[in-house]
């Protein structure tokens, strides 16, 4: 045993020089890279709720950092200008094209502090600092609509993405007229694919220059479906819960009466 010990300390010395080689070598490459762990600065939190704000309310049309992500033009590459991007968001821009959409003025549903939030994030555009864009986050959605043949849970996210930041979560609107509320119908799968004209929806189909593709349309329809289904099994639940109420209150008054009745004719027969 004696014999063994020296050698035995030759290799464990040998496995920590390697061990502090390795940590030096890693070290080395992330100052390389720009920087130690420790002199790393964390993002501005502005531009993160920046990034929150952009991806609920702009990329739906300008993409993830103001890239074209159809051929249409509410679908084309934007550049982010310091000197005008304020208004623009503010107070909306008109296509210049007949029969075509224009942006909405976001300045209506958007307060100053928020606005400033997303310059901040659309700033960093051209320092390759951008953070990525967060994923929705979606709740528990139904496996089956009956009637629907889409994947609801992939057309929530499809919803949160492109249609949530004009007319909010559920199709509930933000402001009339330009957020107005969403009423689903058999014919909201046609407006979301074409858009309507002389109005800010533009078609979000790929056939009309959006970036949608038929099967992303499929699944927006059947999450959106999923919600009069929501609604009718709510309507259910009150239902069943007022029946219990009503229940509760014939038996508690039918227990009254019982008892009512046993202590009268006990107090008549008792006096007798």
């Amino acid at each position: 045993m004696k014999r063994l010990t020296p050698t035995l300390t030759l290799i464990l010395g040998v496995i920590l020089v390697l061990a502090a080689l390795a940590a030096a070598q890693r070290a080395s490459a992330q100052e390389g890279q720009g920087g130690s762990a420790a002199g790393a600065q964390a993002p501005d939190p502005a531009v993160l709720r920046g990034a929150a704000l952009y991806a609920e309310f702009c990329q739906a049309c300008h993409g993830p950092r103001g890239e074209a992500i159809g051929t249409g033009p509410a679908f084309a590459a934007i550049q982010y200008q310091a000197g005008t991007a304020r208004d623009v968001i503010v107070s909306g821009k008109a296509s210049g094209t007949a029969n075509r959409p224009a942006m909405p003025p976001y300045g209506k549903i958007l307060d100053q502090g928020q606005i400033d939030d997303v310059l901040v994030y659309m700033g960093t555009w051209s320092t390759g600092q951008t953070p990525l864009l967060p994923e929705p986050n979606i709740g528990p959605v139904p496996e089956q609509i009956p009637g629907y043949f889409g994947d609801a849970a992939a057309g929530a996210v499809v919803y949160a993405k492109f249609c949530n930041g004009c007319h909010g979560p559920q199709g509930k609107g933000r402001a009339k007229p330009d957020f107005p509320p969403l009423k689903f119908t058999h014919d909201t799968l046609v407006t979301a694919r074409d858009g309507t004209a002389n109005s800010s929806m533009p078609g979000f189909g790929a056939a009309a220059g959006g970036p949608l593709s038929v099967q992303q349309l499929t699944d927006l329809e059947t999450y959106m479906a999923s919600w009069s289904l929501k609604r009718e099994d709510a309507a259910e639940d009150r239902g069943v819960s007022l029946l219990l109420v009503v229940m509760g209150i014939i038996a508690i008054a039918g227990v009254g009466a019982v008892y009512m009745t046993r202590t009268v004719f006990y107090n008549y027969f008792a006096g007798k």
